[in-house]
C-alpha cells in the first residue's frame, strides 16, 4: 500500500522560520542532500529573504505574543510508490500546490519548494495561518483531532488517482507532526516481514522448487527492504540536520556573546547608543579596508 504522507509544523518566531528556509534553501551545509541533484530542487520564490518577507507582509500588526506565524507543510509519498520520476510525480506536486491554496488561499501561501536532492522528494510550504476573518488562526486550521483527520482525508482524496491513500481512517494513531515524523524515522528499525511459499508441483524437482522459493521470497520482501532503507537514509538526514543546527547555534551563541555583555543592563535608548556606535565604528573599519587593499595593490 503506498500512502499520500501530510506532516505539519508550527513556527512561532521568525528565527524557527529562518532556520527552517536555511534548510529548504541549503544554505546552510545539507549533508542528506546529493549536491549533484540540488540543482534540480525548485522553489517558488527565488530567495529566503523573500519569503520571510512575504510571511512578515501577510502577519496583522495584533496577535498574541506566542502567536503561530508559519504553518510549515511537509508533503510527500511512501518511498517505494511507483509514480516517482515518473509524470505522475508532477501531478503528485501541482495537486498538493494547488489543496494548500484552496486550503489557504493563495495569498498565504509565502513560499513553496520541491526537494530532489534527497532519497524520497518533498515539498515543503511555508503558510501565514490567516483566517476568512483576517486573523492569525492556527488553530482554526491545525486545531482538535477532528480538525487534522479530516485534513489528512481531504488531502488524501485528492491525490487518490494516482495510486495513493491515507493512513487508516478512525485509528488510535494521533496526527504526526514534522518533528514527531523525524522522531518516529530514528526509532524505526522493527520490520514484521510475512512471506507465503508457493506451492510444489507434481514432478517438480527439489532444485527447481528451492528456486521458485527463492524468487518468491525476494518478491515480497522487496518492498519492506526499499521502505527500511529509505527510513535509515532519512534518519541520518535527520541525525546531520540536528548536528548542523546545534553547531550552527554554539557559533551563533559565541558571536554574539560580546554584544550581549555589553548592552547587559542597559535601557533601549542606551542600547540604540550602543548599536549606533557598533555601526558608525564598522564603517570605519570598513573604509580602512578598503584603503589597506588599494595602497597594497598600487605598491605592486
Amino acid at each position: 500500500m503506498n500512502y499520500a504522507i501530510l506532516r505539519t509544523a508550527k513556527l512561532k518566531t521568525m528565527g524557527n522560520i529562518g532556520g527552517s528556509l536555511a534548510h529548504s534553501y541549503r544554505t546552510i551545509e545539507t549533508p542528506n542532500a546529493d549536491p549533484n541533484l540540488t540543482p534540480k530542487n525548485h522553489h517558488s520564490v527565488a530567495t529566503p529573504e523573500a519569503v520571510k518577507q512575504a510571511i512578515q507582509d501577510r502577519l496583522p500588526e495584533k496577535r498574541r505574543s506566542d502567536a503561530v506565524l508559519c504553518i510549515e507543510y511537509l508533503i510527500t509519498a511512501s518511498p517505494e510508490w511507483e509514480g516517482w520520476g515518473s509524470g505522475k510525480e508532477g501531478e503528485f506536486f501541482k495537486r498538493s500546490a494547488q489543496w494548500l491554496m484552496d486550503k489557504h488561499g493563495e495569498e498565504n501561501i509565502a513560499g513553496m519548494s520541491i526537494h530532489r536532492d534527497i532519497s524520497t522528494p518533498h515539498l515543503v510550504a511555508y503558510v501565514v495561518p490567516i483566517d476568512q476573518k483576517g486573523k492569525l488562526n492556527c488553530k482554526g486550521f491545525l486545531g482538535g483531532r477532528v480538525k487534522l483527520n479530516q485534513m489528512q482525508t481531504d488531502f488524501a482524496n485528492a491525490v487518490a488517482d494516482l495510486g495513493l491513500t491515507r493512513g487508516k481512517e478512525g485509528s488510535k494513531a494521533k496526527h504526526t507532526s514534522i518533528k514527531e515524523y523525524y522522531h518516529d524515522i530514528n526509532h524505526a528499525r522493527d520490520f514484521s516481514i510475512t512471506t507465503v511459499s508457493p506451492k510444489p508441483e507434481m514432478f517438480e524437482s527439489k532444485a527447481k522448487y528451492g528456486q521458485k522459493v527463492t524468487a518468491a521470497v525476494i518478491e515480497q520482501i522487496e518492498p519492506t527492504v526499499k521502505a527500511a532503507n529509505s527510513i535509515l537514509a532519512d534518519y541520518e538526514k535527520a541525525k546531520m540536520d540536528k548536528i548542523v543546527a546545534e553547531d550552527s547555534y554554539e557559533t551563533l551563541k559565541k558571536r554574539v556573546e560580546p554584544y550581549l555583555g555589553a548592552v547587559e543592563g542597559l535601557n533601549q535608548e542606551e542600547i540604540a547608543r550602543v548599536n549606533e556606535a557598533i555601526q558608525l565604528e564598522s564603517r570605519k573599519i570598513a573604509i580602512e579596508r578598503v584603503k589597506y587593499e588599494r595602497a597594497r595593490y598600487l605598491s605592486k
